[in-house]
């Protein structure tokens, strides 16, 4: 995959349960910092090895959005 085009592209995320779980800001070694929430934003270091697809426009991680706790948050 092409991190580059993803994180420069801010490009939206989508949980494995079809949940719209905001956009990719960055990266910090093997992981993604994902930008989530509207009125109030929350970082998220999600691993690399949680994307399951990038379709050129969307990326998809293997993951639920529930399974996206405190762990994950920066």
């Amino acid at each position: 995959m092409n991190w580059n085009e993803i994180t420069s592209n801010r490009t939206p995320v989508r949980t494995k349960d079809k949940t719209s779980f905001g956009y990719v800001a960055g990266q910090y070694k093997d992981n993604l910092v994902v930008i989530a929430g509207k009125l109030v934003s929350h970082g998220y270091i999600i691993p690399k090895d949680k994307v399951a697809k990038y379709d050129g426009r969307e990326l998809s991680l293997n993951m639920r959005h529930d399974e996206i706790n405190s762990d994950y948050e920066l």
